[in-house]
């Protein structure tokens, strides 16, 4: 500048210049000083020589380039101690002190500010602040406060009369109600933003302070009232005699009734909530509240996270409820209030009167006029032998939590409207949006150098619940079709007794031989037995003994529970059962030597063994013990049927041979397999069963055919060949497609063939047809013809229905294949005469079912689809996708941090 215009400017001025201008400029960018910058500019530019004009300009440009905003380490943030009456909390912990100083501003507290909350001034000074007197902290730059400053008595003086001229103010200050300090304020050319305005909105929940001191309120609430309470919350049985538990009713599900109904539960009473809102009493639901409600349907959602003002019909019915709760109930909690208005008044006094001697009522709306009609607001108080709890200052009653909670409130709010970490520094826009930052400055914010700017404006895009569809006639007329009514009901109800009892009967009058009804019995007890082994349980633990297939599903299993075993396990001796399974085995080759036919008693040893091992396996603690239980049930088994068949001793060898390479392979198999691939190791193991099922109902009906003329059983030994047939073809080849999909082989995706439906319909219906045949001619042909036929058709069946099902649904797949294997199982044991194999089937063929079931309802599907093999694949989904609409809110680094450092629980989600 100087060789271009000739005009050196002295050193001294120069000097003076450059200092003058770092504070005009720092000055009059932030709405602190905005004012008197000015007047400095004015004044300073007129003393200064005309020939340095030009300097100056040159400096007015580069620093109007520079960051806007003041400098934190140039701010100093007052934090005086509360003197309103019984107010024991303050505006900042040690903890907020040290988060502002770190961010750069200057602290200054008042001498025995934090005392009350048990914040020593030591504390604060180790925290970085400085301890100043009341007027030194008044006149800071940034004052925080909890309560709205006030007159002090013993300064003679009015708070806001003591701050400093166009300093920033964060306290609760309820603007609507205090227009006389709004005046005195703007007077003092204050920005104010109000705690008690801060939206509530999901980016502000960090700063909600008022939340926050609802929370503390409802559990001091229930505190208090159980100190006031004669009687246990929690119920107890004792050798003096019962104790019922306390009931509790709770009005209002916002923060305050919710921390309530949380901290009563938690004390054991019975909680009862009511609020207007659906949301609310959903929460009240998921804290083991119950939820009361009146007939009348009316919508209870307001502005801002209250509840809006209901209809009179509403009112009264609400109030006709509140009347019958007076009679039951012990402790009554109310949290209704309006913004800027009086309470309702929701207990009336003829209510309170009617309430037992002893009951508390806890009145947290008492600051606003109170809910109910007998409160003395500020006061603890006895009416009719009902206790009155109407303390004003609850959140001051837990001084140190209170102060905490808001202290982070306040420091949160601070950083995020300020995020620069040089400057303080934030912009007021009257056009937002709502749920960003700029509607949290924009509705915190109620002045700004003096000016009031109370009410915020409305944000825009504010989202809008969509309006319920109104129903068409025709979908009016379909509901009232669907409904039952409770005659219907019942008659289905007795008729499905009838028909069940009916078939019994019919069963017993058809049976060819005595045979049949006890092998009848051992199937429904072992289907009841199954039913209610696995209901509930873990379905992975049901589906690893459902899959069990001789010594690979044994090691299988093993290796499940081996990855759960710890270092610091004690040592296992499961050799040990090798003592039961011998006594059990050894003793039945004795008495099979010594002459005694005990095959029954060994089915009936093996079967418990089995029904045990399923048992044991749903329970981690000893699920170890219930596989050794299986591996005892299968040797006892193999051993009777063994001993039942006396094989030859060349059989004997066949049959060892055979064992010993399937057994091998089994338990090669297991060793190699990744527990990952365990799903589609379970699919081969249940085409096996499907195979052998379908090979044993042939080679059935191919030896008794010579014995059909003359055993009166025959039509049923037919029956019962031809279904295990159809059953074991689906499941052998449903279950080769699933192990397929799952390994890798075959494409995941749904193949869905043309006329797929038309085709399985035909395949059904042609297995269906072919039985007429079979039943009716006579001859080994065409026995043997439409075995064969249904196998081939029913394999065909299987692959279709399950290729047309994608990768993804495989798990239910399987426990549906789990199920038809075992009803094929128990066609052998009917054909075989064999209880064990009619046990072991009906226990996985009930318990796949049932696992199948709660599949579904967790995937919302039907089980009657799931049984016959046909669900979500009816239909593909065609034209423009649907789209997501709404609002999103963005979050920075650093706010993401705070969120998961105050975050309880965190769930992410893909």
């Amino acid at each position: 500048e100087e060789g271009r215009s000739g005009c050196t400017a002295p050193p001294c001025v120069s000097a003076m210049a450059s200092s003058l201008l770092r504070v005009v400029a720092t000055s009059c960018s932030a709405p602190l000083f905005s004012g008197v910058a000015c007047v400095r500019l004015h004044a300073s530019t007129r003393s200064v020589k005309t020939p340095c004009l030009r300097f100056f300009r040159t400096q007015q440009a580069l620093n109007r380039c520079a960051s806007p905003g003041i400098p934190y380490k140039q701010l100093t943030v007052g934090v005086p101690k509360e003197i309103f009456q019984n107010e024991r909390r303050v505006a900042l912990s040690p903890a907020g002190v040290q988060a502002l100083i770190k961010q750069g501003f200057n602290v200054v507290v008042e001498s025995g500010a934090g005392e009350p909350s048990k914040f020593p001034d030591q504390q604060y000074i180790q925290a970085g602040a400085t301890i100043e007197d009341v007027k030194d902290v008044l006149g800071s730059d940034v004052l925080v406060k909890v309560r709205a400053p006030i007159f002090n008595p013993e300064l003679g003086a009015h708070e806001v009369e003591l701050m400093k001229e166009a300093a920033t103010l964060f306290s609760f200050i309820y603007p609507a109600q205090n227009p006389e300090l709004m005046d005195m304020l703007s007077q003092r050319k204050a920005t104010v933003l109000a705690m008690d305005q801060v939206p509530r909105v999901t980016i502000a929940q960090g700063y909600d302070a008022l939340s926050s001191m609802a929370n503390i309120a409802g559990y001091k609430a229930v505190v208090l009232a159980a100190n006031s309470f004669g009687r246990f919350f929690t119920g107890q049985i004792t050798a003096a005699g019962k104790v019922p538990p306390a009931k509790v009713l709770i009005i209002g599900g916002g923060v305050a009734g919710l921390a309530a109904a949380g901290t009563a539960r938690a004390m054991g009473a019975i909680v009862r909530g009511f609020d207007t809102r659906a949301a609310a009493l959903e929460q009240f639901k998921s804290l083991g509240a119950e939820t009361l409600e009146v007939d009348i349907k009316e919508a209870g959602d307001g502005q801002g996270g209250y509840a809006k003002e209901m209809s009179k019909e509403f009112i009264e019915a609400e109030m006709k409820l509140f009347a019958k709760q007076c009679l039951e109930v012990d402790i009554l909690i109310s949290t209704a209030l309006i913004p800027g208005r009086k309470a309702p008044i929701l207990i009336t006094k003829d209510m309170v009167e009617s309430m037992k001697d002893g009951s508390v009522v806890v009145d947290l709306a008492a600051e606003a006029g109170g809910n109910i009609e007998t409160t003395v607001p500020g006061e603890l108080s006895v009416h009719k032998g009902v206790t009155h709890i109407g303390f004003t200052d609850l959140p001051s009653r837990l001084p140190t939590q209170s102060s905490t909670l808001y202290s982070n409130n306040l420091t949160k709010l601070i950083r995020a409207i300020s995020p620069s970490t040089e400057n303080f520094n934030y912009e007021v826009k009257e056009k937002f949006n709502y749920g960003t930052m700029d509607h949290v400055i924009r509705g915190s914010i109620v002045m700004q150098n003096g000016t009031n700017l109370f009410p915020a404006p409305l944000p825009d895009n504010i989202p809008v619940a969509a309006p319920p569809k109104p129903k068409s006639k025709q979908e009016l007329a379909k509901e009232k079709a669907a409904a039952v009514s409770p005659f219907k009901a019942t008659l289905t109800t007795t008729g499905m007794y009838t028909g069940g009892l009916g078939t019994m009967l019919g069963l017993g009058l058809a049976a060819p031989n005595t045979a049949f009804p006890q092998m009848v019995t051992i199937f429904g007890l072992a289907t009841i037995v199954g039913y209610h082994t696995v209901w509930g349980t873990l379905a992975v633990a049901a589906a690893f003994i459902s899959s069990v297939n001789i010594a690979g599903g044994f090691l299988v299993t093993k290796k499940m529970l081996d990855m759960f075993k710890r270092p610091t396990d004690p040592p296992e001796y499961n050799y040990l059962y090798l003592l039961p399974t011998g006594v059990f085995v050894g003793g039945y080759g004795v008495a099979l030597q010594a002459g005694y036919n005990i095959e029954q008693m060994m089915y009936l040893g093996s079967g418990m063994c089995c029904v045990g091992a399923l048992a044991g396996l749903s329970n981690q603690s000893t699920a170890r013990l219930g596989n050794a239980l299986g591996m005892m049930g299968v040797a006892g088994g193999i051993a009777a049927t063994l001993g039942f068949l006396k094989p030859t001793p060349e059989l004997l060898a066949q049959m060892s041979a055979a064992m010993a390479v399937g057994g091998t392979a089994g338990l090669g198999i297991a060793r190699k397999i990744q527990i990952t691939d365990l799903p589609q190791l379970v699919a081969a193991f249940h085409s096996l069963v499907g195979l052998a099922a379908v090979l044993t109902c042939v080679a059935e009906y191919m030896i008794e055919y010579p014995h059909f003329a003359t055993d009166p059983s025959a039509n049923l030994t037919k029956i019962i060949a031809y279904l295990g047939t159809f059953i074991g073809g689906v499941t052998f080849s449903g279950s080769l497609v699933a192990y397929g999909k799952l390994q890798g082989v075959l494409s995941s995706a749904p193949l869905h063939l043309p006329g797929r439906h038309a085709m399985n319909a035909g395949l059904m219906a042609s297995s269906v047809g072919l039985m007429i045949p079979y039943m009716l001619d006579p001859s080994y042909t065409t026995g043997v013809t439409c075995l064969g036929s249904v196998s081939a058709l029913s394999a065909v069946m299987g692959l279709t229905l399950t290729a047309a099902i994608g990768g993804a649904d495989m798990p239910v797949v399987i426990t549906v294949l789990n199920s038809y294997s075992g009803w094929a199982l128990c066609a052998e044991g009917f054909l075989l005469n064999n209880n064990l194999l009619t046990i072991v089937g009906a226990l996985i063929g009930s318990s796949g079912a049932i696992l199948s079931y709660i599949m579904c309802v967790a995937m919302n599907r039907s089980l009657a689809n799931v049984i016959l093999g046909g669900y979500g694949t009816s239909s593909t989904g065609s034209g423009k996708p649907m789209e997501i609409v709404g609002t999103h809110t963005e979050v920075n680094v650093d706010q993401t941090v705070e969120m998961i450092k105050d975050a309880q629980n965190i769930i992410i989600t893909p």
